[in-house]
């Protein structure tokens, strides 16, 4: 997956239609006219027959016969022996005749790249609540304010991510899975943190009763009771629920799901970050 600038079509179909009317000109057409739309659509079919921003498949064909058209029509007018930009020539007095654009096969290029669009597998991603559709897709860490911590990378990371894409893409079950299973990586190391010991082989609330458990003791450093709150809470009603195949999430379970999730995350990250030295004040 990646994104397309749809900008690229645009500017496509500006070069051909400013191609095509100079073909239909009664009169010559100064190089320093025809030179920008003749670059940039060689430029753009060079990307697209190499798969940028799409692959092509029926119009590869045509894309190449304007392509190759188009370079004997430079190398007519545009370039030297030696195959470069002729600039001792005067682009602004020289000229290119009108009837050698008609040579370009614009039409059967446009219609053949219409044609294999209309069956294009094109889908438009709406924006989900107040999120930034490019955002949830590209790093939904963004949304948490967890982009810029070096303590929270890896797997948890991976899938904070993924929760994020799939709740752009309306994949609420498989968002809450990955939203738990961030939970959970981080979850790992807290227990660590508070217990001195790896977790052991074990579902979520093992983990959670152990922590709880040395809360009630009353030993020092203790996890803090509200984040132990939230992390019981996404066991309960989400992580739990999510380990049966019957089990679905609607959108907004999932969305409530991935905001916990960030929230859970940021304060366990804050309880096990190293304590800050202070410098004293000269």
């Amino acid at each position: 997956m990646r994104h397309i600038n749809l900008t690229f079509f645009l500017e496509l179909g500006s070069s051909l239609a400013q191609l095509r009317f100079f073909a239909k000109s009664e009169t010559a057409i100064p190089m320093l006219d025809a030179w920008p739309p003749v670059h940039d659509l060689d430029d753009k079919l060079s990307r697209m027959l190499s798969g940028d921003p799409v692959f092509l498949e029926v119009s590869n064909g045509p894309a190449s016969n304007l392509r190759q058209t188009l370079f004997y029509l430079r190398q007519r007018h545009f370039n030297n022996a030696n195959g470069d930009l002729d600039f001792d020539k005067d682009w602004g007095a020289n000229t290119v005749p009108a009837w050698e654009f008609t040579l370009l096969p614009l039409d059967v290029f446009q219609n053949v790249l219409i044609a294999e669009f209309s069956n294009s597998a094109t889908f438009c991603v709406p924006q989900r609540w107040g999120y930034h559709t490019p955002t949830l897709i590209a790093d939904a860490t963004v949304c948490s304010e967890l982009t810029n911590r070096a303590d929270f990378q890896g797997t948890a990371r991976t899938d904070l991510r993924e929760a994020g894409k799939c709740l752009a893409f309306h994949m609420p079950t498989a968002s809450g899975f990955h939203s738990a299973r961030a939970v959970e990586g981080v979850l790992h190391r807290y227990f660590q943190h508070f217990l001195g010991k790896t977790p052991p082989r074990g579902t979520m609330g093992t983990l959670l009763d152990q922590l709880d458990a040395l809360a009630k003791k009353g030993a020092s450093p203790l996890p803090e009771p509200k984040t132990l709150r939230t992390l019981r809470e996404i066991k309960d009603l989400d992580r739990n629920p999510l380990a049966h195949p019957e089990a679905t999430l609607d959108m907004l379970s999932a969305k409530a799901l991935f905001e916990l999730a960030g929230v859970a995350i940021m304060r366990m990250l804050v309880e096990i970050a190293p304590p800050q030295v202070v410098s004293p004040t000269p």
